[in-house]
């Protein structure tokens, strides 16, 4: 069964009532003392209050930031842009290296269900699993940032070298602690669970893109087996389906889908707008007076349903990895090598600043450009003359909600590409406002993306037919496109590397993939050595301008906080800094390369 954590105002009671003391110390090596431990593991239901509240503090504080590691790559773009993306990072920057309360709490659960005297046998094996599960969550958060980590496996006390321990030696050792959590977690959770709790196939399909990631940064090809086991256990099991509604997955409609194994949700009684990135900075702010005003239409049936504080939006260049089908062969291709494009559309010198520029012949550029797309394109994205919110949009010159409305030199509130992200988006009614109540969940594992990692570790294996067998189940399904073909192992990698991007978009999985595929080389990376430059990191963000008769569009660089510049040095991109601030503290932590 999909296993969902459900904030309520019941669920937060049960949180409150057992709340650990916060530490101060750099380490949170303080013990547990606001209650009783005979009181906190005593009972089944005690221990559960604490685990609850461990699994709000680890995934409210790691995996709901999708938006903002999608910025990291060319996919989304951040309207006050990303140090990152320059290659701007010092060993001063701190992306989140300091996990350690976080990590405190799971050895807990660990050290004191095991201990318990009034826990049975059975709760005492799922407890400690779960505890596992969760620590192998934090931890993977952080290798996947710094390679090294302080592995922590029991709740310290003040006495142990004043907190100064060392980080692990390499990212093989890191990884090797964190799969034996896995594995121990899966031999130990149930395969079914009850609102709000991990099971067995969450923690397989953590296990399954550990695995990839450790096969990247370790060279240990073992690795690619027990990740194909991994997601096979999933897929095998029968529990979980793709639903062929892919954007439903996201918002209100789909919010139980049985694609989802593990996700975060949260409940209307206690959650409003402002608290949910995705839909305060996610919805555009434009009013009929601001149409009016500097012109646009046609203006909206209902004044000011757009009024949120748009913060990021998709660029030109992820709509482009979505196919067509084409309408002459039937068969999905790319938009510029289809059929329709080539006898419709002409290519002419573009402009000074701009990177190219189209002029239909036939019709108009949206018949063209915007027809016959993949499915997960209308599910994923906002663009010219579409509806959203029940509103006619436009982006066009003359649109509704173009680029630069207000000002051509201040973008925010709008979008700076021409596109909006559907995809995460909840039609909340009567609107998306920030101190209006809002449900909205967060996908953590979905059955989509583990045929795709099963479909990656086949490549890295060198069989080619049985990874387009599993990544077409997304595209056929999700995508309802033709299934893609492959005659050799670089033709199918870049079918691969197209499906994940498309597939995977806005979910948190597009940065840590891509340097994965980079650590890969060869096809995976673009024909590069091992440890390479990473294309995809250094490519300019793109942004769309249709004219008002949609005869013509043009393509350049969002400018906008200086999106335009990227740079990826492969020397020490590859892992993040400790902070320094951290090494002050404690001289036993390691650094990453480059800093």
């Amino acid at each position: 069964m999909k296993t969902i954590i459900n904030i309520t105002k019941a669920g937060i009671c049960g949180f409150v009532c057992l709340l650990m003391v916060s530490c101060n110390s750099v380490m949170d090596t303080e013990p547990l003392d606001k209650f009783s431990e005979n009181l906190v593991w005593g009972t089944r239901a005690n221990a559960d209050a604490f685990v609850y509240s461990t699994y709000r503090d680890i995934f409210t504080s790691f995996y709901i930031q999708y938006t903002q590691e999608e910025a990291w790559t060319s996919n989304n773009i951040n309207y006050s842009g990303e140090n990152l993306t320059r290659d701007l990072i010092t060993r001063e920057s701190d992306y989140g290296f300091n996990k350690f309360a976080q990590i405190r709490r799971c050895n807990l659960i660990i050290e004191k269900a095991a201990a318990s005297t009034g826990l049975t046998e059975n709760d005492k094996k799922e407890l400690v699993a779960e505890g596992k599960f969760l620590r192998a969550s934090v931890y993977f958060w952080l290798a996947r940032r710094f390679g090294i980590v302080v592995w922590i496996d029991r709740p310290l006390t003040s006495e142990e070298e004043d907190y100064k321990l060392p980080t692990t030696p390499d990212a093989k050792t890191t990884y090797d602690y964190i799969i034996k959590d896995l594995e121990d977690a899966v031999a130990g959770m149930p395969e079914e669970s009850l609102t709000g709790r991990g099971n067995k196939y969450a923690a397989y399909a953590l296990l399954s893109e550990v695995c990839l990631q450790a096969a990247a940064y370790t060279g240990d090809a073992t690795l690619y087996q027990k990740a194909i086991d991994a997601a096979d256990a999933v897929i095998n099991s029968g529990k979980y389906q793709l639903d062929s509604d892919y954007g439903s997955i996201f918002n209100e409609n789909g919010r139980y889908s049985n694609e989802i194994i593990f996700g975060r949700y949260y409940d209307s009684e206690v959650t409003t707008c402002g608290n949910i990135r995705d839909l305060q900075q996610g919805v555009p702010n434009v009013k009929n007076q601001t149409l009016i005003n500097y012109g646009g239409e046609p203006l909206f049936k209902v004044d000011m349903i757009f009024e949120a504080w748009l913060e990021f939006a998709p660029s030109h260049n992820i709509t482009d990895q979505y196919d067509v089908i084409d309408q002459a062969t039937g068969k999905g291709v790319s938009l510029y090598e289809s059929s329709q494009y080539k006898a419709n559309v002409q290519e002419a010198a573009p402009p000074s600043g701009y990177v190219k520029e189209v002029y239909v012949t036939n019709g108009k550029i949206n018949d063209i450009i915007y027809a016959n797309r993949d499915k997960r394109f209308y599910d994923s994205f906002v663009y010219d003359s579409c509806t959203w919110f029940n509103e006619l949009v436009t982006t066009n010159e003359n649109g509704n909600l173009r680029r630069s409305i207000e000002n051509p030199e201040n973008e925010r509130h709008c979008t700076s590409s021409g596109y909006y992200w559907r995809k995460g988006v909840y039609t909340i009614s009567p609107r998306v406002y920030i101190g209006l109540p809002a449900d909205y969940h967060y996908v953590i594992f979905r059955l989509g993306k583990l045929y795709l990692n099963k479909a990656e570790a086949l490549l890295q294996q060198g069989k080619v037919s049985e990874a387009l067998a599993a990544l077409n189940q997304t595209r056929t399904i999700h995508g309802q496109m033709p299934e893609a073909t492959a005659s050799n192992l670089d033709e199918a990698w870049k079918v691969y590397k197209r499906e994940r991007r498309v597939e995977m978009a806005k979910e948190g999985d597009v940065y840590w993939t891509l340097m994965r595929w980079g650590k890969y080389g060869g096809p995976a990376n673009g024909g590069a050595a091992p440890g390479g430059k990473i294309a995809e990191l250094v490519e300019v963000p793109l942004k769309i301008d249709i004219s008002v008769d949609r005869k013509r569009y043009k393509l350049s660089p969002i400018t906008l906080a200086n999106n335009h510049e990227r740079a990826f040095d492969e020397s020490r991109r590859y892992l993040l800094p400790i902070p320094q601030a951290q090494r002050v503290r404690n001289e036993n932590l390691g650094q990453n390369p480059g800093y």
